[in-house]
């Protein structure tokens, strides 16, 4: 759940007493925020911290491992399997991290380890350090500050991954507690209060150095928790006291630094070795390093005056300069000097009883500069102390100064703009009018032929707007309902963002009350609402710096479904990795409606978390989002969604920002395939480029092939007719010849032609005499249908064989294509006369039915009878 839901909480040292009658208001107090189970963490005692690269939070608690990305927690959860037997560490809870990858905890005795890639832990510890031929049982475990682990066995102290052995000879005698090193050099740290320094390329011992004598071993002796800072090693010892010590490892000197009579549990060293956080049994120590102070912050007090009074198990500060306190009992606290923008003065600085309302209605300032405020019926005076804190001072109406009471109590304003009435109004210097509504903000530009209307979705804080201010830089202040809006216009573009505080930066967790924003003389505004107000100095807002982290990718959604690292969907496995990890996402073609989750890691305050995104070859421009922008859930997580995505090779890029003007953070890049049905992959379009190539020549030469072989046969029956006409003159001729011999008509010029070519003629006339028979008796049988060969080989005293072989020989056809082709000749004749239907046609020339006349009309013509018949007539 979002930093924002839940309860601020302040820290005050127990010895700062309120004196006098009059209520202290301290704006600077260190503010905090509650996390606990009912945001989602496992448990509430929290044993160890630590920031992964990435970012994210790691948080160990009694129970569990939790991975946090500022908006939700993920469990791994442990198994009797999963633990490895520590027979030389009796400390602290402690976690380590090797490469990018692995999480070492350590705790009395036991070692786990987790692998982050898969997010589970790793089980068989025994075989994993086998795999890396260390075969004795491992007895403690470190990692330094460059990455190298180290294994500590019977044989010494072993580099897990380089090999180098260190043989350690005084074992029996002192315990190794903590390893380090700084470049190529290896400290080693002992109960004794020792520290070997070794060569870590050669394994040389260089020198010994104690921090304490022997006698003081039994007092911190027992347990070692190192950190390592700029210039020197911090170490906090505990045995029946507990110590701050360093160690400079460049003169190689011991300091004790800070002592106590009891133990002491966590320590983090700021950046440039300025302060240090020791936390113990009752609140932590801030101890000044460089000018030797000491602070102890015992006890925590809510805002609704609380005691918080637990144990501080642990103390973390991560990359973006906050502070996480791990308690034993009461879960997480964090802190941000950047989170809390608006001075909040509650309900406890008025001197009014528990049961009455606080309304602070309207300000005003004298011209010595103090502000008044109307409280209810009341005037309060707001006073500055030596200590920078502000105290309400109650005065009377009559002791105030000349023109503050009407100030307090102006006239009701005017609300009304044309023709309709407003909660609040405000012309600004550029001539523009905002107008408030219980549902919405106005804005009038002149010469615009409508107003604009702004709601939560377009950034707005709340809907219902109570009051409407100018600053001096133009930047226009709207109180709702709930929250603040603050809206500033681009110059040059004209483009207004919204930048929204709400109770995360200090806002009132109540309403705002109408018309109760005022800008004093020095610039500082104020707002004030139901149990207590705000002030919001513009000079002096912290600075955040930006989000020191990438976004980052913490879920896929497949149609809705979150993508479970190493599961099968269909048949690839999607997230081989966790998510945070994966760079590269391949999926099916139906595999197409996905939705990418983003964190931008924001602790400070993840409702002012903006984005802007891109699916490079779907999206030309970027995607920008706000707060309320339905891209972007409530705890601050981009949701970004696809539907029916077309197979193609994608990019999908976010930024992250907390400051919706400003676009200077890194990119994070997710490569995306959506692979192509099989239908419509490559080789699918090259075998369908084949067969076509392979139809169209197929097409070509079958249809050449049509082509010749429907020229041979016309070409053949054309021959064929051809040689059937001259058969039918050469009968007709020799008939006529016959005849003019027969009567007596032919003289000797007949004889001598006859008798010159007795071997050409006489076949000729044998052969034609025949075929005029033959077709004389075709002719005559044209109208009986059932005229076959058989018929016709009886009529000419010939064989069927014999008449089959004549007719090939002469003509090249057989005697049913013979008998065929004179009865379409004569039907060609009919039809050229165009007497007789095509009916009455075939029954003439002895077909059986008309279709099968047009049959073999159309084999031999080439056209339809009816095509022929109007062709002829047209040629007539």
């Amino acid at each position: 759940m979002a930093l924002n839901s839940l309860k601020n909480i302040s820290t005050f040292l127990l010895l700062l007493l309120c004196l006098g009658t009059a209520s202290a208001v301290h704006a600077d107090d260190a503010l905090f925020s509650s996390i606990n189970t009912s945001q989602g963490l496992s448990d509430n005692q929290i044993r160890y911290i630590l920031q992964l690269p990435d970012g994210r939070m790691v948080f160990t608690t009694s129970g569990n491992v939790n991975l946090y990305d500022g908006a939700h927690f993920g469990y791994l959860h442990r198994t009797a399997e999963d633990v490895y037997p520590l027979k030389q560490y009796d400390g602290f809870y402690r976690i380590y991290q090797s490469t990018d990858s692995l999480l070492w905890i350590k705790d009395t005795y036991k070692l786990t380890c987790v692998n982050l890639y898969k997010e589970c832990y790793v089980a068989g510890l025994d075989s994993f350090f086998l795999s890396r031929n260390i075969h004795e049982p491992v007895e403690d475990l470190f990692v330094d500050a460059l990455g190298h682990t180290w294994l500590l066995t019977s044989q010494g102290l072993q580099d897990q991954d380089s090999g180098t052995l260190i043989a350690l000879p005084h074992r029996g005698l002192k315990k190794l507690q903590d390893v380090n090193a700084e470049d190529n050099t290896l400290y080693l740290f002992y109960n004794t209060g020792e520290v070997e320094v070794y060569d870590a390329a050669s394994g040389q011992q260089l020198c010994s150095v104690a921090a304490y004598p022997a006698s003081e071993q039994e007092d911190f002796g027992k347990t070692s928790l190192l950190v390592k800072g700029e210039k020197k090693f911090y170490q906090l010892r505990n045995g029946r006291k507990g110590g701050l010590f360093s160690f400079d490892w460049h003169s190689r000197t011991w300091e004790k630094i800070f002592e106590q009579n009891y133990a002491l549990h966590t320590l983090i060293v700021l950046p440039g070795d300025e302060k240090a956080y020791i936390s113990c049994v009752h609140g932590f120590w801030i101890i000044d390093l460089v000018q030797g102070t000491q602070q102890y912050v015992p006890t925590l007090k809510t805002k609704k005056g609380q005691l918080v009074s637990t144990e501080i198990s642990t103390l973390f500060q991560d990359r973006q300069g906050g502070l996480w306190i791990g308690t034993f009992n009461r879960g997480l606290l964090y802190h941000h000097p950047a989170m809390h923008k608006l001075a909040h003065v509650s309900r406890n600085a008025y001197p009014i009883p528990l049961g009455k309302d606080v309304f602070v209605e309207a300000f005003a300032e004298d011209e010595s500069g103090h502000i008044y405020l109307k409280v209810n019926s009341d005037v309060y005076k707001l006073t500055a102390g030596e200590d920078d804190s502000q105290t309400l001072v109650a005065v009377t109406a009559s002791s105030l100064p000349t023109g503050v009471w009407d100030k307090l109590n102006p006239p009701t304003g005017n609300t009304v703009f044309r023709g309709k009435e407003y909660t609040a109004l405000c012309t600004d210097t550029r001539g523009w009018t905002w107008a408030g509504t219980s549902d919405g903000l106005e804005l009038f530009v002149p010469d615009a032929p409508a107003p604009r209307i702004f709601y939560r979705e377009d950034g707005l804080s709340n809907n219902f707007v109570q009051a409407i201010i100018e600053d001096r830089q133009k930047d226009i202040w709207v109180t709702t309902s709930n929250g603040i809006s603050r809206i500033r216009i681009n110059t040059q573009s004209q483009d207004i963002d919204f930048i929204n505080y709400n109770q995360q930066d200090g806002a009132l967790e109540g309403e705002y009350m109408k018309d109760a924003a005022f800008e004093a003389s020095d610039g500082t505004l104020y707002f004030g609402g139901v149990d207590g107000f705000n002030i919001f100095h513009p000079g002096s807002e912290p600075l955040t710096h930006g989000l020191p982290y990438a976004p980052l990718f913490t879920a896929l959604r497949l149609y809705g479904e979150k993508v479970n690292t190493g599961e099968r969907y269909g048949k690839r496995i999607i997230l081989p990795q966790a998510a945070p990890y994966t760079t590269v996402i391949e999926l099916d073609y139906d595999q197409n409606f996905l939705t990418f989750e983003f964190s931008a890691l924001n602790y400070v305050n993840s409702e002012r978390t903006y984005y802007r995104y891109m699916l490079e070859g779907i999206d030309k421009h970027w995607n920008q989002t706000t707060g309320q922008k339905s891209a972007v859930a409530g705890n601050g997580m981009l949701q970004a969604a696809y539907t029916n995505l077309p197979p193609g090779d994608y990019t999908f890029k976010v930024m992250a920002s907390d400051n919706i003007l400003e676009w200077n953070g890194e990119t994070t890049k997710i490569h995306l395939l959506v692979n192509a049905p099989w239908w419509k992959t490559t080789t699918a379009y090259i075998v369908y480029t084949l067969l076509l190539i392979l139809i169209v020549v197929s097409g070509i030469r079958f249809y050449v092939y049509w082509t010749r072989r429907e020229m041979v046969r016309r070409h053949k029956e054309e021959i064929l007719l051809l040689r059937i006409r001259n058969l039918i003159e050469q009968c007709n001729t020799y008939e006529s010849e016959r005849k003019v011999a027969s009567e007596g008509k032919v003289g000797s010029s007949c004889d001598a032609v006859e008798d010159s070519s007795p071997d050409n003629n006489e076949p000729d006339g044998v052969e034609s005499a025949f075929l005029a028979r033959a077709i004389e008796l075709v002719e005559k049988n044209l109208h009986v249908s059932g005229y076959s060969v058989e018929q016709l080989s009886r009529d000419l005293c010939m064989e069927r064989t014999g008449l089959y072989r004549k007719l090939v020989t002469m003509l090249d056809q057989s005697p049913s294509l013979f008998i065929r082709n004179i009865r379409l000749q004569r039907a060609a004749q009919l039809l050229a006369e165009g007497e007789l239907s095509i009916a009455e046609i075939a029954e003439r020339t002895g077909f059986s039915s008309s279709s099968y006349l047009s049959k073999c009309f159309q084999e031999m013509y080439g056209c339809r009878p009816s095509e022929y018949a109007g062709r002829t007539q047209k040629s007539t």
